[in-house]
């Protein structure tokens, strides 16, 4: 389970075609990478899902131009969350998405970009 001590929208970019924010998550464990969270709008609970996750374990001294030459940049959407004796991988998922949801204001943010587009 990841723990967010940060988290930013980096920019609005496409995912399959629909607008699509590209948000930054430090974590608050120390051996945790940061990750990339790819979030769509959704007609669901929560009105939006995150659809990718990338770890970032890009550094300005070896990725300054954000590219992956280092294998910076991993997709680990469907082996984030392995569960645990309380939590299926799904429940710690969609535990995660609500409290990045709720991080700060970051649902507000959301919210503007996403209005920005339409």
């Amino acid at each position: 389970m990841y723990y967010i001590k940060d988290a930013k929208i980096r920019r609005m970019t496409e995912y399959d075609g629909a607008p699509c924010a590209e948000v930054g998550v430090l974590s608050g464990a120390a051996e945790d990478s940061g990750l990339l969270v790819y979030i769509v709008e959704d007609e669901r609970e929560d009105g939006y899902e995150i659809v990718r996750i990338v770890t970032n374990d890009a550094s300005t001294a070896t990725d300054w131009f954000d590219n992956n030459l280092h294998d910076a940049f991993v997709d680990v959407t469907s082996s984030a969350f392995t569960g645990s004796i309380v939590m299926s991988p799904e429940e710690e998922r969609s535990k995660f998405q609500r409290e990045l949801l709720i991080f700060g204001d970051l649902k507000k943010q959301l919210e503007d970009h996403f209005r920005g587009l339409s």
